[in-house]
């Protein structure tokens, strides 16, 4: 498949368009990696760092609880309720351990509510609200806490609230065996913690979640609410990965998690895809958008640049090929105006076209001078007409006076003559040899019996397309070398045969032989060998032409060599 230079010159722009903008869209997708990277551990940090906060504030709270649960006066009021239920000590008590709480700083924490359960199950609260439990909580929140024997319990989404509940178990601390004198509950607001925070990392599009045991006990979004962690945030926590992007609900967040080591709990941060890299997203679009338009500019800029270089030269093609079929005027057409090589090239095409149209005309005009001179030259020469009929005047002449040989002698020479003087340049062979037969007629009557000669040529061969006149000179040198020295007698074979698309005619001899060198050497004169040596080379070509060669016994063999032509013009079939 053959391809235009303009085509090329446009491929090879579009290709290196392509390799530009692919190397150049590959390192914006390496830099937007690089950045998504580089945001997922900058959340996860954030995170890691929030909880930790949270953890802290967690911790602040729980050693204020250790400082209640072990405070001597609520002890020792503790004690009393113990030992009795109902009496005046048990509330003097009662007011004393009040008091005591008072003492404490809980606006320094976003602490909703603290209450004392004491040994007989009833509540002393401290707070801006009476956050009473229902009965099931508190003896739920007693047995949880009487289990750790003293220690911290934090509990989160009590009835679905966002409350963080810590719940210590108060011991006496005189006796070794630690007797339960009652039960800490202190309930701390979820919002109001993790707004104390400072910075949050969740924004308003962003999902904060608080999991304990896979069960939601924080968020910000009522979607999630009640809702189990979601089996790939599971997997993540349990693979120890911090951050991955995960679809949930059909959207796409990048999630985060951060275990509370305090606690146990999870804290997850779920920023939606969109904003999170929308900015990124808007300028990876820009740049497509962008490479698309330089690229769009590049083709149409390769366009008109291949258009430049193509069309001077498709101009200068479009001229050589009317200088091809003649037309040398191609050179008064409008000029070329590049400045260029291609400009340069055609420039030089158009004055090489101008000299040869002038040098042709020239040589027209010669030849037509030397052709009317020519024909001036013939008129006053014997009009070969006339001669004809001059020549058939003496057969007929002849024939009445019964002279048949002078009359055989000059119809062979009229015939001769019409064929020499014919402008054919190529003849039947069948023609050619009555062209030989004519001149032998006239021969005979010279030479006598002394002269004989044999045609052998295959019927088929006689269609065939010879030059003209080039077995009468072979014939006529026979005639005149080959005439045996001892006898006097002359005998001559012609003979042809075909070679696949080659054909051959030998005319032989028994002279006493010629130089098989001959035609090697310098030029003769006249028309002989040699020249139709090289009138047959001329037409068909090296591997044709006469080869000499010595008889069997004696003489020559001239040997012709040409192509098989059936129709005159034709090459050979």
């Amino acid at each position: 498949m053959k391809i235009r230079i303009r085509h090329k010159l446009v491929l090879f722009v579009l290709i290196g368009v392509l390799l530009t903008s692919g190397i150049s869209l590959l390192y914006v997708q390496n830099m937007h990696k690089l950045y998504e990277q580089l945001v997922y551990e900058q959340t996860s940090e954030k995170l890691y760092l929030y909880s930790e906060r949270i953890e802290d504030k967690l911790a602040a709270i729980d050693r204020m609880t250790q400082s209640i649960a072990s405070d001597a006066d609520i002890q020792q009021g503790l004690e009393k309720i113990k030992q009795s239920k109902n009496s005046r000590e048990t509330y003097y008590a009662i007011h004393a351990m009040e008091e005591k709480l008072l003492s404490y700083r809980f606006f320094n924490y976003p602490i909703r509510s603290v209450a004392i359960i004491d040994y007989w199950g009833k509540g002393y609260w401290l707070g801006t609200t009476k956050d009473e439990t229902a009965p099931a909580y508190s003896k739920q929140f007693i047995a949880m806490a009487a289990q750790k024997e003293g220690g911290s319990l934090w509990k989160g989404g009590e009835r679905d609230s966002k409350i963080f509940t810590s719940l210590r178990e108060i011991r006496g601390v005189k006796s070794m065996d630690f007797p339960s004198l009652g039960t800490l509950i202190v309930r701390v607001n979820a919002d109001d913690l993790i707004e104390s925070m400072g910075s949050n990392p969740s924004s308003s599009n962003n999902k904060l979640l608080i999991y304990e045991d896979h069960t939601p006990i924080y968020w910000n979004d009522e979607q999630w609410k009640a809702k189990p962690m979601p089996s790939s945030l599971i997997q993540n926590e349990r693979s120890g990965e911090r951050y991955e992007m995960v679809t949930l609900n059909r959207h796409k967040y990048l999630s985060t998690l951060s275990t509370m080591s305090f606690t146990g709990w999870t804290l997850v941060n779920l920023v939606p895809y969109e904003s999170l890299f929308q900015k990124a997203i808007l300028m990876k679009k820009i740049l497509l958008l962008l490479y698309t338009l330089i690229l769009i500019s590049l083709v149409w800029i390769g366009l008109i640049f291949a258009r430049s270089i193509t069309r001077p030269l498709e101009t200068l093609a479009v001229r050589m090929s009317k200088v091809e079929q003649g037309d040398f005027a191609t050179y008064r057409e409008e000029p070329v105006r590049n400045r260029d090589e291609i400009g340069w090239l055609t420039n030089s095409f158009d004055k090489m076209t101008a000299s040869l149209d002038r040098l042709i005309k020239d040589n027209y005009i010669k030849q037509i001078h030397i052709k009317e001179s020519q024909y001036e030259a013939l008129k006053a020469k014997l009009n070969p007409h006339f001669l004809y009929n001059t020549l058939d005047s003496i057969n007929w002449l002849a024939r009445r006076q019964g002279q048949e040989r002078i009359s055989s002698m000059v119809k062979a020479l009229g015939d001769m003559l019409r064929s020499t003087t014919s402008r054919k340049e190529m003849v039947m062979l069948q023609e050619e040899i009555q062209h030989v037969h004519n001149y032998l007629l006239i021969q005979k009557y010279r030479f006598e019996e002394r002269l004989q000669c044999e045609i052998n040529i295959p019927d088929d061969l006689n269609s065939c397309y010879i030059p003209a006149i080039i077995l009468q000179p072979i014939v006529e040198n026979a005639i005149k070398y080959g005439i045996d020295e001892l006898t006097g007698e002359c005998h001559i074979t012609i003979s042809g045969e075909r070679f696949g698309e080659q054909l051959e005619i030998w005319i032989a001899d028994q002279g006493p032989g010629m130089d098989t060198h001959y035609l090697e050497q310098g030029p003769g004169e006249g028309i002989g060998l040699r020249s139709i040596h090289e009138r047959l080379r001329l037409l068909y070509g090296e591997p044709y032409g006469i080869g000499i060669l010595e008889g069997m016994d004696q003489g020559t063999i001239i040997r012709i060599t040409i192509p098989v032509l059936l129709k005159e013009g034709n090459s050979h079939v």
